[in-house]
């Protein structure tokens, strides 16, 4: 799946040549970034983003072992130039999906979930029944709840915006803070702009 092109170029030496060196295997960089939101771990597949968690600062190895186990053939390096890529994600406003090229690895159905949730307004929820509908499943919410929660691009994929039919928040795979404080600021960006 492709949006846009991204601006993105990797020119430090500190995972670059690591991966201009790889053979047969999928070569990921990856990064840690002080978001607003949190500490997140933010990789990518050559000049695509496939993967953004945000993490609990006090153990950032959980981090990247979920990272291993969705990629476990690929050869993994860290590099300072994610920063680049963090500093256009969390400028403060916000980011526009079609201009980042992603690297989105899930079945159709997930893919199909992640692309509905692309379609969600900034500043809007919907329910997890309100998407199935949007995709012609009215009957998998709970389905489509279970590929929401294996979103790997979280924030600019924004699962964050699902919640339940109560009107309850519901749950977050990064947890209820962090999905408390992106709801309160794309509420706010939106009222004050």
């Amino acid at each position: 799946m492709r949006y846009g092109s991204c601006q993105l170029q990797f020119k430090s030496n500190d995972g670059y040549q690591r991966r201009k060196n790889c053979a047969k295997k999928r070569c990921i960089l990856y990064g840690y970034y002080d978001s607003p939101f949190g500490l997140c771990l933010i990789a990518t597949t050559k000049n695509k983003l496939c993967n953004l968690y945000f993490l609990d600062a006090s153990d950032k190895t959980a981090g990247l072992d979920l990272l291993r186990s969705e990629w476990p053939d690929a050869d993994i390096a860290e590099t300072s130039a994610i920063t680049t890529l963090g500093d256009r994600l969390f400028n403060g406003t916000p980011p526009d999906p079609s201009t980042f090229s992603l690297h989105l690895q899930g079945t159709d159905f997930q893919t199909q979930v992640w692309q509905a949730l692309l379609n969600i307004p900034f500043g809007q929820t919907v329910t997890y029944q309100e998407l199935a509908q949007s995709i012609g499943r009215p009957t998998a919410a709970r389905a489509v709840g279970n590929a929401v929660g294996r979103n790997p691009i979280s924030f600019l994929i924004p699962c964050h915006r699902v919640i339940r039919s109560s009107g309850k928040l519901g749950g977050y795979r990064w947890g209820f803070p962090c999905k408390t404080a992106l709801l309160n600021w794309e509420q706010n960006y939106s009222q004050n702009g």
